[in-house]
């Protein structure tokens, strides 16, 4: 089923797989995979199954005139078939979604496939070594979160000035979002884009991780023949409508299809 974007934000209502935006066989085919299982991301949970979570809805948004959006919450949608209708896969997961063809999922991104993590896809398949792997890193801890206080106000620094996903930003910027520490960051294996300025952070903090030197945020590399970008901020709707967010996303996409410098 196709639905165009004014009907779709107008009615918010799609069908579990659904392509969304204008019919141009010229813009690349992105899959945007939002799947929350039992976390507690509601920026990617459907109020109902045919209305788009807040995240599904502005990705639709960010992506007119850019991709040729699929937006699924399905993971039999992820299979070695499958992916070869798209030149990206992004990915707003977290825990296990059922039905993905994880294997394939690798060996495409092996083959030359694009691929985008946002924000808790890095704690996806934890007990499946590989996607970390091709991620860059798995999801620790978020010390500095309480229930009273879910986000956490930080400074952002930016590591890579020239990267296209953050040469708009500047050298740093304030940002409040749900933020992470990760396991398993090799920076010799990634190139580094945003990282926390730990300045901005409570540093006695006796969750931290202490290993975590990096504080990484986004990074950018390549898996094989293919690429691979992270973003850790998105969690909330505030996030997404941040004009610079939105364009360190879409441009990371596109770096990771080759379709920008």
């Amino acid at each position: 089923m196709r639905i165009t974007l004014p009907l779709l934000l107008a009615a918010s209502a799609v069908s579990p797989v659904s392509r969304l935006g204008a019919q141009d066989s010229r813009l690349p085919k992105v899959l945007f995979f939002a799947n929350p299982m039992r976390s507690d991301n509601d920026v990617i949970r459907r109020p109902s199954p045919e209305v788009l979570s807040v995240a599904e809805r502005y990705f639709a948004d960010i992506s007119k005139g850019v991709f040729d959006v699929t937006v699924t919450q399905d993971g039999a949608e992820v299979t070695r078939e499958k992916l070869a209708r798209y030149k990206a896969v992004v990915f707003f997961t977290a825990i296990n979604p059922p039905d993905v063809d994880k294997e394939g999922l690798i060996e495409w991104v092996k083959n030359g496939g694009a691929f985008a993590g946002i924000h808790s896809t890095a704690n996806t398949y934890q007990d499946f070594p590989l996607f970390g792997e091709m991620l860059g890193a798995n999801f620790d801890r978020r010390p500095w979160r309480t229930k009273e206080n879910p986000q956490t106000k930080v400074r952002i620094k930016v590591n890579d000035m020239n990267h296209p996903a953050t040469r708009h930003l500047g050298d740093s910027f304030e940002i409040a979002d749900d933020i992470y520490q990760f396991k398993n960051f090799d920076s010799g294996k990634v190139q580094l884009l945003l990282s926390l300025d730990p300045t901005s952070l409570d540093l006695t903090n006796s969750k931290m991780n202490r290993q975590d030197a990096h504080l990484p945020i986004s990074w950018a590399r390549s898996y094989h023949k293919g690429r691979v970008f992270y973003t850790a901020l998105g969690d909330w709707e505030a996030t997404w409508k941040d004009a610079n967010y939105r364009t360190h996303l879409i441009k990371g996409v596109q770096w990771a299809m080759r379709e920008t410098r």
